[in-house]
């Protein structure tokens, strides 16, 4: 599938059928999570695999009791080192930590589902209790937990707001009636810039040969 039907057809998933995940295809979900974008490019995250029965379940128990997360055979934990971003970026780093988790996460979930597993952004935890079972370091944040296994349901495309309902033009409040024309009068815009702008490197390139 191409990226935006998988964007699209991306679904939460919350059953989970009793198989395990190919360990390729689990590896090529944290690499795309290695390659989300990230601030400075300073990839500060931290990936933490879970397979252990007995850990899932504490998991699942420091979700907010989120008993369902136990039944995904793989579970990831996204973290990030905010200290990393703030030696570059001040106060700012730590908004920028928090970001460059989400595409991470967004990441994971986009690849899971290009491979044929479900997954889910849980952001509902303990995160102290999360800590506590993992030892991971109090300047770190826990930024997402991420079940992952083949999925035992099908979820019904949610209702989505339109483009119009969701898009200003120019500045906030200014919502255009029929998006679709103005992308059109748009598109025909750009297509005459474009084509103004081979006009003047022609012009460059026969200056040049005189």
């Amino acid at each position: 599938m191409d990226a935006l039907e998988c964007i699209a057809t991306r679904r939460c998933i919350r059953k989970f059928l009793d198989i395990p995940v190919e360990f390729e295809k689990v590896g090529n979900v944290l690499d795309a999570g290695r390659f989300a974008p990230s601030a400075g490019n300073l990839q500060d995250w931290k990936f933490i695999l879970v397979t252990d029965d007995k850990m899932r379940q504490e998991i699942a128990k420091a979700c907010v009791e989120q008993y369902w997360i136990a039944n995904a055979p793989v579970i990831i934990i996204v973290c990030t080192e905010p200290d990393k971003t703030k030696r570059f970026y001040g106060p700012m780093g730590e908004k920028y930590s928090i970001q460059n988790g989400a595409a991470v996460v967004q990441n994971m979930l986009l690849a899971a589902h290009a491979e044929g597993l479900g997954s889910c952004w849980v952001g509902a935890f303990e995160d102290e209790a999360i800590k506590r079972l993992f030892s991971i370091p109090d300047n770190i944040i826990v930024q997402a937990i991420v079940p992952l296994g083949y999925p035992d349901e099908q979820v019904p495309t949610p209702l989505r707001f339109t483009l119009e309902n969701v898009t200003y033009i120019e500045s906030w409040g200014n919502r255009i009636k029929d998006l679709a024309a103005y992308m059109e009068w748009y598109g025909e815009h750009v297509q005459k810039a474009i084509q103004k702008g081979k006009e003047l490197v022609k012009q460059f390139a026969r200056k040049l040969q005189q």
